[in-house]
This record gives structure tokens, C-alpha cells and sequence, in this order.
């Protein structure tokens, strides 16, 4: 294996790792069965199938158009890696806290899911699986995906994450059982702990971007006034 393609598989393998650790599937479990606690198996694979379906749909349209949206409402790449990156680490505090996060889904959305038909798009879907803090990921890793290896190895590991979180939702019951309240909460705690370091380093990229590289950043340059840009003018 040459080492483009051993470049291509990293960034696969690392597009996987941070996806699944903002996704979350295992949190999802206990919010997916207190939704409503005694459902058939008919409806309870209905749902884990609508609700893995969402997810995939909405990552994979993140992935395609969500350079697209941003240019249309003229947001620049550093600026929006920097808000991304306070939108994962509020989810990380949450998590480490045994909360669930704003981000993902509110108690008030949460409450109106009083059918099996009406949770599985939202809020289990989106936003609980698949809230804003996994799109922004998605979004960011395909600005690095730079070429057709790279975008494939995020559309795989997309695809298997979204398998992932339909194979946790059909297990729910079992993986409840097995790990306890517990259990869960203390995945949910180590998972916190490195997306907090995932949302450090998306914030600290974005905003040395934002001060010390102006170029990448389209008319900043210009509005600064300087040619060197903003390094040389905090330099003095």
C-alpha cells in the first residue's frame, strides 16, 4: 500500500472516529426507549430503521451541499470551524455532565413525541442522532476530503456510522441491560472527553485562521489594510 492510499484510509478510519464520537448512538439509547417504553418489535425496528435513514440522509446531504449553504449565506470555512467548535464543546460539557445537549435536541421536542410515527424522523433522527454538531463535522471533514479516495472514505464512513446507530437502536433493550444507566453514562463521559478535544482543536484551527492567515479568508485581507495581514499588524 503506497502512501496515498495509506493517507486516504487514516483519513477514513480518523472521519469515522470523530462522526461516531459527536453521533453518539449508545447515548441515544435510554432517550430512544423512554420516547415510549413499550413498543412492539414491529414498530421498534420501524422506528430504528426511519431514524438511521434520517440521519444518513442529513449527513450525506451535509457532506455534498454543505459547502454550498455556507457560500450562499456568504459564512467563510474558518469562521464557521470556530462556531462548530463551541457547538461540540457545549455537547461535550453535556456529556461529561450526563446531560443531553441543547445542541441535539430540546426537552420541549422531546415531550412532543407522544407516537412511535412521530419520534423517528424528529427528534430521534435529527436532532438527537444526528444534531448540529454531526453535520458541522461532516461539513468540516469534507472541506479536507481533497480528492475522490478521501470523499469516498467519508461517504464509508458516513454509511457505517448510520449502520452503527441503526444497529444500537435495535439492540437498544439489550445494550440497556447489559451496561445499566451506568454504564452508558460512563461511554458518554469518555466520548465527551474527546470531543472536547475534538471542539478545542476545530476553535483553535478556526480562529488561528481567522487572525494569522486573512488569505484564506475571502475580502478579510482587504479590510484590514495591510498586505501582510493581521500577524504583521499585532507584530506592531
Amino acid at each position: 500500500m503506497n502512501n496515498a492510499a495509506l493517507a486516504d484510509w487514516h483519513f477514513g478510519l480518523t472521519s469515522f472516529v470523530a462522526i461516531f464520537t459527536v453521533l453518539n448512538p449508545i447515548h441515544a439509547v435510554p432517550l430512544y426507549l423512554a420516547m415510549a417504553p413499550e413498543p412492539t418489535r414491529a414498530q421498534r425496528l420501524h422506528v430504528a430503521r426511519v431514524a438511521a435513514a434520517t440521519a444518513l440522509i442529513a449527513m450525506l446531504l451535509a457532506l455534498f451541499v454543505g459547502d454550498d449553504i455556507l457560500a450562499f449565506f456568504g459564512i467563510t470555512l474558518p469562521a464557521f470551524r470556530a462556531g462548530s467548535g463551541i457547538i461540540l464543546g457545549m455537547t461535550a460539557l453535556s456529556m461529561v455532565s450526563g446531560q443531553v445537549s441543547p445542541a441535539k435536541a430540546m426537552p420541549e421536542e422531546t415531550a412532543e413525541a407522544a407516537h412511535w410515527t412521530s419520534i423517528a424522523v424528529v427528534p430521534l433522527g435529527t436532532p438527537i442522532l444526528a444534531g448540529g454538531g454531526v453535520l458541522s463535522t461532516v461539513i468540516l471533514l469534507a472541506e479536507e476530503a481533497v480528492s475522490w479516495d478521501r470523499t469516498t472514505a467519508l461517504i464509508a464512513a458516513v454509511v457505517v456510522n448510520a449502520a452503527v446507530a441503526l444497529l444500537c437502536l435495535r439492540l437498544s433493550r439489550r445494550i440497556k441491560d447489559m451496561l445499566g444507566t451506568t454504564g452508558i453514562n460512563i461511554v458518554t463521559r469518555l466520548m465527551g472527553l474527546v470531543l472536547m478535544a475534538l471542539a478545542v482543536e476545530f476553535v483553535a484551527t478556526g480562529a488561528r485562521e481567522l487572525l494569522f492567515e486573512p488569505a484564506a479568508v475571502p475580502g478579510l485581507a482587504a479590510m484590514l489594510g495591510a498586505p501582510s495581514g493581521l500577524s504583521c499588524l499585532l507584530c506592531g
